[in-house]
């Protein structure tokens, strides 16, 4: 993985150089000087790798929860037009 990859990935994540030089136990400095390596050490790849996939699963899960929210939502004022129904129609065999 190349600097720039690097910075595009903690972009994505909303991260800083001061988030991923703490996290990584390093000075900023340090991790500037990646800039002129062909690539960046095989430990922040796997950090960064690894906080891409936290980051897409605690948003990817909070999606699905208001999904099924939403569903069980539906069915439960689908049940209740039913009901309603369902008088209506004991009403109208009482009123023939």
């Amino acid at each position: 993985m190349t600097y720039k990859e690097f910075l595009e990935i903690l972009e994505e994540l909303q991260l800083d150089l001061d988030s991923a030089a703490e996290a990584l136990d390093l000075e900023i400095s340090d991790i500037e000087a990646w800039e002129e390596e062909d690539e960046i050490p095989k430990s922040a790849e796997k950090w960064v790798k690894k906080e891409k996939v936290d980051f897409a699963e605690l948003h990817n899960s909070n999606e699905d929860d208001d999904i099924d929210d939403e569903e069980d939502d539906d069915l439960d004022d689908d049940d209740d037009n039913d009901n309603n129904d369902d008088l209506d129609f004991d009403n109208e065999e009482e009123e023939k």
